[in-house]
């Protein structure tokens, strides 16, 4: 049971990094083509991203961009799997958004384009590890079984 919710944080966790990714993609060509407000760039149509956007936004005017981003990273749920340096990731990216000129803002989402691709390539790698050695495991058990009952 444990290495089943161990797979489905690790699944939840590969698909929030992935649509993190398609946001911050989408986020550098918001910035490349206009210059808008920080509180129109925190739209997104990524169903594990959208809620944390939203509550950055409702408490960016009241509380400034890292009070809002530190509420933000605060309210996602320990269903998605995310660890404490996830979280960190994640607060890092956004209590920065919107400090520096455009070009600055640019090379700030590749850089976390970058650091976001390899964690995602990193945590497959494992996941496929992991996958191999549980289908492993219930062949060995079922041989075992097998064995046991002959």
């Amino acid at each position: 049971m444990s290495g089943l919710l161990l797979s489905q944080k690790t699944t939840n966790r590969i698909m929030f990094f992935d649509q993190l990714l398609i946001y911050l993609s989408s986020l550098r060509e918001k910035l490349g083509y206009t210059l808008s407000e920080l509180p129109s760039l925190l739209k997104s149509e990524q169903k594990m991203i959208n809620p944390i956007l939203k509550a950055m936004s409702a408490n960016l005017m009241e509380l400034g961009t890292k009070d809002s981003a530190k509420a933000a990273v605060a309210s996602i749920p320990a269903s998605y799997g995310l660890n404490v340096s996830d979280k960190k990731l994640v607060y890092d990216f956004f209590s920065s958004l919107g400090s520096t000129d455009c070009d600055g803002q640019l090379a700030h989402c590749d850089l976390y384009i970058s650091l976001v691709e390899k964690l995602v390539n990193a945590q497959r790698e494992e996941s496929a590890k992991k996958s191999k050695l549980y289908r492993m495991l219930g062949i060995f058990c079922g041989i075992g079984a097998g064995l046991f009952f002959i």
